[in-house]
């Protein structure tokens, strides 16, 4: 069935923001009594939501985050995004071939609604979805739950049988698939594995994107 809309997810995505999240939350968290690699914090918190993460810590911890600690969290994942991140390489490319396709595109991710905006206006990539961006705040259930993704094709009047994602965490590709929509696991920085045996069509550089995107519109 031809397609209208795309969705993209933020983090991993549209930008490159897992490693600098990474070792915020490494150095942070290490700080606090949870000694954390860079490795195991993409482990631990790749698809969650801040309050997710929250809880994870506060269950290491033994105890909860004082105001402190999370407005601490928060300005210096803000101060490193600021400072280093970068849009994924070549979904510039891909955002241009969606939009000259005449699909419609949007935004749908975990993250607060602040850090993504802060995330897309750093990389330069705010433009093309202007206020197209939805967050899990706006829904009941986060993913792996489809609320988010159903309510996204809502606000853009698209079905999703109609509706492609693109993701880059099992919880985000369950999502999609719970919602009845097409999805792609961006695997450059993820598991393959994982991505495929979520119910993603896998690949593993941007620029492949826009072939399977094609070969969806003409089913």
């Amino acid at each position: 069935m031809p397609l209208d809309l795309v969705i993209f997810d933020c983090d991993g995505v549209l930008v490159d923001s897992e490693p600098v999240v990474n070792r915020v939350e490494s150095a942070l968290f290490t700080t606090l009594g949870y000694p954390l690699d860079v490795t195991e914090a993409r482990r631990r918190m790749q698809g969650k939501t801040v309050g997710q993460v929250a809880e994870l810590v506060a269950a290491e911890l033994g105890r909860t985050l004082t105001a402190e600690e999370l407005y601490t969290w928060g300005m210096t994942t803000a101060l490193g995004l600021v400072e280093e991140l970068q849009p994924v390489a070549g979904v510039r490319d891909v955002i241009t071939q969606v939009a000259a396709w005449g699909l419609q595109t949007c935004v749908a991710s975990q993250s607060p609604l602040p850090r993504v905006r802060l995330s897309l206006a750093v990389t330069q990539l705010a433009a093309p979805f202007g206020a197209k961006v939805f967050t899990a705040s706006m829904v009941a259930r986060p993913k792996p739950a489809p609320d988010l993704f159903l309510y996204a094709a809502e606000k853009m009047n698209a079905a999703p049988q109609r509706t492609a994602v693109i993701e880059d965490s099992p919880s985000g590709v369950l999502a999609a698939r719970a919602a009845g929509m097409t999805v792609f696991g961006y695997a450059a920085d993820s598991d393959a594995g994982a991505l495929r045996a979520a119910g993603a069509h896998v690949f593993a550089a941007m620029d492949e994107l826009p072939a399977l995107l094609a070969l969806a519109r003409e089913r």
